[in-house]
């Protein structure tokens, strides 16, 4: 069930950095969520670089998921549990600093149970890596039996 209107505040708290201690390693900073658009950056640190100085995929695949659910969230709002799917990551060139990286989530189709859409990241003006994600609407209760 989508909600009629959720506010970024509450997809604020959806992803709290205090309570994701991961998102507060990665030092993401939600800049932007709504109607199934979310942007996200990433500041560029050598903590997250590779032994190149560019930014690590790991780190790069983990800011798609992070700005893609911030995406779902401003469409269902917090009370819709959900989970990554899949998610497939295209690396196009290095990230090197020492731009930050700013992903753009959408969301491209919401289904009850499946949302589909895909994630762009800049570092600079330059586009380093495109993703495609499905998350599946869960129910704890009933996805446990």
């Amino acid at each position: 069930m989508r909600a009629d209107h959720v506010d970024q505040e509450q997809v604020r708290y959806l992803w709290d950095k205090e309570r994701s201690h991961f998102v507060e390693l990665l030092d993401l900073h939600l800049e932007s969520a709504a109607n199934g658009v979310a942007v996200m950056r990433m500041p560029y640190r050598p903590e997250i670089s590779n032994g190149t100085g560019a930014v690590h995929g790991g780190a790069i695949v983990s800011l798609c998921d992070t700005v893609f659910y911030c995406a779902l969230a401003s469409i269902y709002g917090r009370e819709q549990e959900t989970t990554t799917a899949a998610l497939q990551c295209n690396f196009l060139r290095p990230a090197l600093g020492p731009h930050d990286l700013v992903a753009e989530a959408k969301i491209l189709k919401a289904g009850r149970r499946i949302v589909y859409g895909e994630v762009m990241v800049r570092s600079g003006e330059q586009l380093v890596a495109h993703a495609t994600l499905n998350f599946l609407n869960t129910n704890r209760t009933e996805d446990q039996r």
